[in-house]
């Protein structure tokens, strides 16, 4: 993705045409999770929670090993029926081409549960695990993995979507115990790992002139410690847009950023403004950024929905 750099080490601040985000408290039925880029379609069952780990470590990308177990991890999962304090629950687990095709397919992935069922208190974290075969990605190098929870007493289920790329054989994969969730006064998403950060701003900007029909999502990242102006400048970027329904909105325009801050600290001032809707435009859309430096060891991951 294209960026320009449309300041550097001093800027003045943007105070005309930004709003605030206003964004409901309750639980989402549906949105995108940092890090990986996966979709979740809530049909009445609903987690916490999501997390996607390799090895007991958490995937930092969607970037996935062949042969080799991946765990999608639910916590606080709730909306199944309960049967004498227990609940049954499966999952079916899907590979789908670039082109539509059906790759292959896992179903009852949760069997070894079918009979017994779960206690309540095993719903504190489930686990849906599950392998990719190299023979089942015939000659393609990405795909989609498509998971559907469901409840075997009742209607009540949950989708994920998880566009996906495949490792090379022997590559070290992209994963950390090291990540953390990133504060913000303003309802967001987001992980980082490999670096600290105060809480992070969130501004809808509508003052931009590079192109004055966008709003912009503005992120600002203050005090971000364990890089500096070279390091971000260094880094790889890219930003989704997409629509209330989770469809990917196509953006032409570019992103803007600006960083700041004492060259021979290890701290800087790292802003972004992020093109997603024309101004006339009202419609409900989510947003996500994505910086990793040159060596994937460092992340920054933000969903929000504006």
């Amino acid at each position: 993705m294209k960026t320009k750099k449309f300041l550097t080490n001093t800027f003045k601040l943007f105070t005309v045409g930004l709003c605030c985000i206003t964004i409901a408290a309750s639980a989402q039925n549906r949105g995108i999770l940092p890090l990986t880029g996966m979709k979740y379609f809530s049909d009445g069952l609903l987690a916490r929670e999501i997390d996607v780990k390799i090895d007991g470590s958490q995937l930092l990308s969607n970037r996935i090993p062949l042969n080799k177990e991946i765990i999608v991890e639910l916590k606080q999962l709730t909306g199944l029926i309960a049967e004498s304090q227990r609940v049954f629950v499966d999952a079916d687990v899907s590979l789908i081409s670039p082109k539509g095709e059906l790759l292959s397919s896992q179903t009852n992935v949760l069997a070894q549960f079918k009979q017994t069922g779960l206690t309540l208190k095993d719903l504190s974290v489930l686990q849906v695990k599950f392998s990719i075969s190299a023979a089942s990605t015939k000659t393609y190098f990405n795909g989609y993995v498509k998971i559907r929870l469901y409840d075997l007493k009742g209607k009540n289920q949950m989708r994920f979507e998880m566009p996906v790329t495949f490792a090379r054989p022997g590559e070290r994969l992209q994963v950390s115990n090291a990540a953390k969730a990133i504060k913000s006064a303003s309802p967001l998403n987001g992980v980082v790992c490999g670096l600290q950060t105060g809480n992070v701003k969130v501004m809808v900007d509508t003052s931009i002139k590079v192109a004055p029909k966008m709003a912009y999502t503005s992120l600002n990242f203050p005090n971000l410690k364990g890089s500096s102006i070279t390091g971000i400048f260094e880094g790889k970027e890219n930003f989704w847009v997409y629509d209330d329904e989770l469809n990917e909105v196509k953006i032409p325009e570019i992103l803007l950023k600006q960083v700041k801050g004492a060259l021979e600290n290890n701290s800087v001032d790292y802003t972004l403004k992020i093109p997603y809707r024309l101004k006339t435009m009202l419609a409900k859309y989510t947003v996500r950024f994505r910086w990793e430096s040159p060596d994937k060891s460092q992340v920054i991951d933000v969903v929000v929905s504006i």
